[in-house]
């Protein structure tokens, strides 16, 4: 039996809106994540995919309880994250870790790489400067950087270098997942597939398990095993990476796929097109959330919310139609 290192259980997070005046007693939340389920083996990489807004970034934030979230279960290698204090958070965090999709952003502009890694480092009780200063050095050599790199800011380097300084940083507590939130969108093609390349490598050497998050459908099904969709902050569909772009049910995930460009100008003429716009998540549709701008929308769509199920073979599917 296939071990899961991590379980994801009815997760929701609602943020509350801002004050202001309004006749309504009851108070309204933003519903960014609402009943999300899904697992992860250990070793493999589930991509998470959907439109912007949809809620990918806030699930994985709540997995690593950047975000604490409202309701739900996560369990990492069999222990429910949600009880930890704050002193079994630090080891978590230790276990999981979080690239984020700006690596400008996410370093210091006044410190220099040794020092940004090091810090890390220090916090997690490598007191000795000595065997930090050569951690940091084997961590540059493992992302493919060299020593001469560790003394320079983030700046003065360009935008791959940059994420790889992030996932050394990320590996230098010796994680076994990582929550890679759009780790290349911000990056040239000819970058993106090395970087991919780079996690693909790391993944096997390392044994490492990877939450995969994207919008772009292209580079989630080279890197992932399995792919779920997302839509207003509910997964739709999840299936095998292959089995999921050769046999896609769900409408929305037959849109998404249909829009990645392509040089065939017959499938070019048979676009999918999706009308209207999505839905605010301070107020979802009733029924399906799909349903108003679904090509297919039937009666009961607009009333019943459609049970996620597996239809066979490991392929989840919350849709009416099937």
């Amino acid at each position: 039996m296939e071990k899961y290192i991590l379980e994801v259980n009815g997760l929701k997070k609602y943020f509350p809106m801002s004050k202001g005046f309004s006749f309504k007693k009851e108070k309204q939340y933003i519903k960014a994540v609402d009943g999300v389920d899904f697992y992860v083996k250990e070793g493999e990489t589930l991509g998470l995919v959907g439109e912007s807004g949809c809620g990918k970034s806030t699930t994985g934030k709540c997995i690593v309880r950047l975000h604490e979230p409202t309701y739900g279960e996560i369990i990492f290698k069999g222990e429910n994250v949600i009880d930890y204090d704050k002193n079994k958070l630090r080891g978590y965090r230790k276990q999981m870790q979080f690239i984020f999709q700006d690596p400008f952003s996410s370093l210091n502009p006044r410190k220099t790489v040794a020092n940004a890694i090091g810090e890390v480092l220090y916090v997690h009780n490598m007191k000795n400067k000595k065997e930090r200063i050569e951690r940091v050095e084997e961590l540059l050599n493992l992302v493919g950087l060299q020593k001469r790199h560790m003394y320079r800011y983030p700046h003065e380097f360009s935008g791959g270098q940059r994420q790889r300084i992030v996932i050394a940083r990320a590996l230098s507590v010796d994680p076994e997942f990582l929550i890679c939130d759009e780790p290349v969108s911000a990056l040239d093609v000819s970058i993106q597939a090395q970087i991919i390349n780079l996690l693909e490598k790391l993944q096997g050497n390392l044994r490492l398990s990877y939450l995969f998050i994207s919008h772009d459908l292209r580079v989630v099904r080279h890197i992932s095993s399995r792919i779920a969709v997302m839509y207003l902050g509910q997964i739709v569909e999840t299936a095998e990476s292959n089995e999921l772009f050769d046999h896609p049910l769900h409408p929305y995930t037959k849109a998404l796929i249909n829009a990645i460009p392509t040089t065939d100008t017959v499938r070019d003429r048979k676009k999918i097109l999706l009308e209207g716009d999505v839905p605010s998540p301070a107020n979802p549709p009733k029924g399906c959330r799909f349903h108003t701008r679904c090509p297919h929308v039937m009666e009961i769509c607009k009333n019943e919310v459609p049970e996620y199920k597996d239809i066979g073979g490991g392929h989840y599917l919350a849709c009416h139609l099937a």
